[in-house]
């Protein structure tokens, strides 16, 4: 009775191993490759233009005025058709600029500002390792937080990366007239 059941997984076991192999493959290659993929957005560059308050042409005092610049790359391996990116900044702050710069050129992707300190973007036809660059000027900011998300999208979400580089003050001294000459 042993020796026929031996046999019997002897004479079996490549097709009962291969199955379950091939099945184990198959469910591992198709959950790596319908995962959710990470599109990078980094954080390159941030400056204070002015921490005093400043009067506009119009008319309008801000109190403050930071610019800020992100880099969206397409790190998915995949062509995206369409989808929305939305950049938020501290609630009480005031987008007064926005300028973006792509393959196609400067400012071809109108922003829609539904609030003061949201902007989102419309990309369309994003493809794979393409970048879009977003430069903006915020005026009256007060905590210095922002948020960087996606929207009418399927597979991917935006991780946003800090890929700022140190700065290293100088020192500055106060001194006389005569000291300096």
């Amino acid at each position: 009775m042993m020796e026929q059941f031996i046999q019997f997984l002897a004479k079996s076991y490549p097709y009962l191993l291969g199955g379950i192999g091939g099945a184990s493959l198959t469910i591992s290659y198709s959950r790596w490759t319908n995962r959710i993929k990470l599109m990078h957005c980094c954080y390159v560059n941030d400056d204070i233009i002015s921490q005093l308050p400043v009067l506009t042409e119009s008319g309008e005092q801000h109190k403050n005025i930071f610019t800020k610049e992100f880099t969206l790359k397409n790190t998915t391996g995949k062509d995206i058709a369409s989808f929305r990116i939305i950049f938020e900044f501290d609630a009480d702050a005031k987008l007064i600029k926005q300028d973006n710069f792509c393959k196609a050129g400067k400012n071809e992707i109108k922003p829609k500002n539904k609030k003061p300190n949201e902007c989102i973007y419309l990309i369309k036809n994003f493809n794979r390792n393409d970048e879009i660059c977003f430069y903006f000027d915020i005026a009256n900011v007060t905590n210095d937080h922002y948020n960087v998300t996606e929207a009418d999208c399927l597979g991917f979400k935006i991780v946003v990366k800090d890929k700022r580089k140190p700065v290293i003050k100088r020192k500055s001294k106060v001194v006389t007239k005569d000291k300096i000459q």
